[in-house]
């Protein structure tokens, strides 16, 4: 019963986070006539080139349906590296996200007169929807994929960073076939999605994890259920001189929430404490969440 709620969860924040991606499109950046980054710019260039150069029109905006076309070579990669239930939810946000952006009608003008203030609240709005995809196992395809596949590799790697890298091909495509004001302010939008992923996408951040407990088992059980190694000591208490064990793991920060369900269910009375664990070295192994 538990497990089927958090399922229903998990299906309607990933819903959720799609429609937030979709709306910062259609409401935020679309309006200002700004360029997203990743495979919803290159769909966004693709569908000016169609329009500019060779005199197709359409009738609603083709950028949705560009960037499901656009993701189909990582669907297949992602499926061999990132697992079957991963692409399975992220190729459901692809097409949700994809029909939202072109059924949605953007209006007319901005809702924030302020070009610097709409980037700003728009790009947050699109990297919370993005950071809630990836905390959940799914993602909008395009260069979340590429940044999961090379974090991966390289634990260290930030997501929102190697992001902003493939971005800076599409602003500079923005800056010499419109203006550079419109490259800035699609930069801007960028940068701000790419700072908010970081602090929404917990699978970047890393935590060391200390548990004392009297139960012996506990060890085996963290091993298991978390599929992560433990480092364990015998201790003595100062004041009551009983023998107890001190258990120390690393691991995601997204990764607590199942890991004191563990502890609560092996050990009730367990004291666990964390700490920020800035640098990882060595064999540590990024959990995707997939």
């Amino acid at each position: 019963m538990e497990e089927q709620k958090d399922r229903v969860i998990r299906i309607i924040q990933i819903i959720f986070g799609a429609t937030c991606c979709s709306i910062a499109y259609k409401f935020f950046l679309s309006p200002a006539g700004l360029y997203n980054g990743g495979f919803t710019g290159i769909a966004q260039i693709i569908r000016n080139l169609l329009q500019d150069n060779l005199g197709i029109h359409f009738r609603s905006d083709p950028t949705g349906i560009l960037v499901w076309c656009l993701n189909v070579p990582l669907m297949i990669l992602g499926y061999r590296e990132l697992g079957k239930m991963f692409m399975a939810r992220t190729i459901a946000v692809i097409t949700l996200q994809s029909f939202l952006m072109t059924v949605l009608k953007s209006p007319e003008t901005q809702l924030i007169s302020d070009h610097a203030l709409n980037c700003v609240f728009g790009g947050a709005l699109n990297g919370f929807g993005i950071g809630v995809l990836l905390r959940n196992g799914a993602s909008t395809g395009g260069t979340d994929i590429v940044g999961l596949l090379g974090v991966k590799r390289k634990p260290d790697m930030s997501v929102g960073t190697l992001a902003m890298t493939i971005n800076a091909c599409i602003f500079t495509y923005a800056a010499v076939t419109r203006t550079f004001e419109v490259a800035a302010y699609s930069a801007v939008y960028a940068f701000m999605s790419s700072v908010v992923i970081d602090r929404t996408h917990y699978q970047t951040m890393k935590v060391a994890v200390f548990v004392v407990s009297k139960v012996p088992i506990l060890s085996n059980e963290i091993s298991v259920e978390m599929h992560r190694g433990v480092t364990t000591w015998n201790a003595v208490g100062g004041h009551s001189r009983k023998p107890f064990q001190v258990h120390m793991i690393v691991m995601n920060r997204y990764e607590l929430v199942k890991f004191r369900q563990v502890i609560h269910a092996v050990d009730k009375h367990a004291f666990i404490w964390t700490m920020k664990a800035d640098q990882v070295m060595g064999n540590f192994k990024q959990h995707l969440g997939v």
